[in-house]
């Protein structure tokens, strides 16, 4: 099992924590699921950019929108230039969705990072516990959190798919 699955599971566990706790540990718990969370993606996309190219998995995490939205979509117009001329229509079709899903991860990461260092660094901003199995930080509840797994496995997958296409 690789870290960034052990990374998802300590973040639910914590989440679950939070949640069947009313001690003065229970917001420490909520963010640090929230921390656990973004790290799960974070290790994920770190995976998706070795495999691409080995110095993006070197970089800050910072930079990781700026790989997507910049290196990586360039280099999909690029190629999307090229499949328009060659009328190769598959091609032109999976960069088409792939550029969408470059512009998904990256909203995920910008929002999934936020709200880590507001949970890391700004202990004065309330958890918001909502009832029994439900809370939230800045109006992101922690399903949603949750959720981030999924959604940034699938969105890599895509991404990696259209990529091999272009560097078989």
């Amino acid at each position: 099992m690789s870290s960034k699955v052990h990374m998802h599971e300590v973040a639910h566990h914590l989440q679950k924590t939070a949640i069947n706790n009313d001690d003065a540990y229970r917001d420490a718990f909520a963010r640090s699921a929230y921390n656990r969370y973004y790290y799960g993606i974070f290790l994920t996309v770190r995976t998706m950019f070795q495999s691409m190219n080995t110095k993006w998995s070197e970089l800050p995490h910072a930079a990781y929108p700026e790989i997507l939205t910049g290196q990586i979509e360039k280099t999909l117009k690029s190629e999307l230039k090229k499949a328009q001329k060659n009328g190769d229509g598959q091609l032109v079709k999976d960069i088409t969705r792939t550029k969408h899903s470059i512009r998904k991860l990256k909203g995920i990461i910008v929002s999934a990072n936020s709200l880590r260092v507001v949970a890391d660094y700004q202990p004065d901003e309330p958890v918001d516990f909502i009832n029994s199995d439900r809370y939230s930080l800045r109006k992101t509840e922690i399903t949603e959190a949750h959720s981030w797994k999924e959604q940034t496995n699938a969105l890599c997958q895509d991404i990696l798919e259209t990529w091999s296409q272009i560097y078989v």
